[in-house]
């Protein structure tokens, strides 16, 4: 029995909710457990009239617009200039003469001999071992390859754990730049302790830049359906749930097993910003895993800004997701800025209190665009005061906007087109469930969706007898008269 994809369907069929390709239908991943009943607990949260204020300011149009999003080499670093110490020299062809002045033949032996500010620059080759980057006399290291993405971090056929390709741990303001972190691992059996291409474990303000992290997942196509194979891990799950910070910038990742970029645990924080992380191409994997681009939960924190995130998919059925973010302390993180397409779903919170999703393209996604979940039969915790707006959501074959028990949440000024397939009443451009009331939805612009434009199936004592606050909205199509209007 392959532990995760197993799982993973007998979890979908139990709940009755197996999404299906151009429905309404959302499910949980369940490798992104939380805790329902903490996001609230004793937090004084935003009131709409406070979200809309804060909102209102910006007046731009929907989508990215001319931001640049992905890998901009023209960019300047984000940081201000560490102190220099020593370099070394690290080249496992020494007799080549391609790097004469070559201290060391191995990566890991010139991080062994470095201290605090120094730099150990890496020459072109092969490198197969496991990097540790281990103690406090390694603060403020660089790692660097002489050659952009010429030498190569080879997982070698024998590993030791932590099964971490490059590992961090308790070394502060330490750099990895310019390398390619290379997969695959060759573990026979699912692994408890997760692979992961790299891993900061309690380490913090580590600097992950302009790095191809590729092929993080296992050589045996049968071990596909293993729960590990993260590209990036920022906090450890196990054995320990340890925290970890870090700036992953300007990164191509790709052709993971898992996640693309993983942050988890209380005290953690990513900043994931001009990133491009793409999902497997391997039919195998697709068939198997249901691998997502970035995911943030368990208490942790994040950044996610100017990325392109695309390609995440579980052919069977729907089930992948290009950002999720759950249970992240109430205004503490963003989504802001990226390009998310082609994957199962858009982007997912659930479990949430006081997050920013804005300013997206949202697009070409086999489900909905953005799916924003409070419903315990999903295993989502309350999702409320979230502001979610000026994205441009667009050609999904599920609906544009899906709310599960989602209550009080202002949606604003998004662009929300062409979503949804004729299969029924069972997408729409925006879709709001029975269950979710108190919602302030606001000035948004809808066209050509299925079923309907506007579509609340709730009752109560807002607009038109729903639950919620309908303002604004221009559509053409609703399944009750005064949600929206032309």
């Amino acid at each position: 029995m392959l532990f995760g994809c197993t799982c993973g369907l007998m979890l979908a069929i139990g709940l009755g909710h197996v999404a299906i390709e151009g429905q309404s239908r959302w499910q949980k991943d369940p490798d992104i457990a939380v805790d329902l009943g903490h996001v609230l607990s004793g937090i004084q949260l935003p009131t709409l009239d406070q979200l809309e204020s804060a909102a209102a300011a910006d007046t731009s149009a929907p989508g990215i617009g001319d931001v640049v999003v992905g890998i901009d080499m023209s960019m300047p670093e984000p940081f201000a200039p560490t102190p220099q110490a020593r370099t070394f020299i690290v080249d496992n062809t020494p007799m080549n003469g391609d790097c004469p002045n070559a201290n060391f033949i191995t990566i890991q032996a010139a991080v062994d001999a470095s201290g605090p500010n120094d730099t150990v620059k890496v020459c072109p080759g092969v490198y197969p071992e496991q990097v540790r980057i281990v103690g406090d006399k390694h603060d403020g290291l660089k790692l660097e390859s002489l050659r952009p993405l010429q030498a190569v971090i080879q997982w070698p056929t024998v590993e030791s754990f932590p099964l971490a390709l490059v590992y961090f741990n308790e070394a502060d303001h330490v750099t990895l730049r310019g390398f390619t972190v290379r997969g695959p691992f060759t573990f026979p059996a699912c692994s408890p302790d997760r692979h992961e291409g790299i891993l900061v474990d309690n380490a913090f303000d580590e600097r992950i830049i302009r790095n191809h992290i590729t092929r993080i997942q296992n050589s045996d196509p049968l071990l596909f359906g293993c729960q590990e194979g993260d590209a990036v891990s920022i906090g450890r799950r196990t054995p320990a749930a340890t925290p970890g910070s870090a700036h992953v910038w300007q990164n191509l990742i790709d052709e993971y097993q898992k996640n693309g970029v993983q942050a988890i645990n209380p005290g953690t924080f990513a900043d994931v910003d001009h990133n491009v992380i793409t999902g497997s191409n391997d039919p195998r994997v697709q068939l198997i895993i249901a691998s997502n681009g970035v995911v943030v939960f368990g208490e942790a924190a994040a950044k996610v800004e100017h990325n392109i995130i695309n390609n995440n998919k579980f052919t069977p059925f729907p089930l992948s997701t290009g950002v999720i973010v759950a249970e992240t302390p109430p205004g503490s993180s963003k989504v802001n800025h990226n390009r998310v397409f082609d994957n199962d779903f858009g982007i997912q919170t659930d479990t949430q209190a006081d997050l920013e999703i804005s300013h997206n393209d949202v697009v070409k996604h086999r489900g909905d665009g953005i799916v924003v979940c409070g419903d315990p039969l999903f295993f989502c915790g309350q999702a409320t005061a979230l502001t979610i707006r000026q994205n441009e959501i667009t050609d999904n074959a599920g609906s544009g906007i899906a709310l599960f028990d989602a209550d009080s949440n202002l949606f604003k000024s998004n662009h929300i087109e062409r979503n949804g397939v004729p299969a029924g009443d069972t997408t729409d451009g925006f879709r709001v469930d029975t269950k979710s009331n108190g919602n302030r939805i606001l000035e948004n612009r809808l066209n050509t969706n299925e079923a309907h434009d506007c579509h609340d199936e709730s009752a109560g004592d807002g607009t038109a007898g729903t639950a919620n606050s309908w303002i604004n909205n221009r559509g053409e199509t609703q399944n009750r008269p005064g949600l929206c209007r032309p």
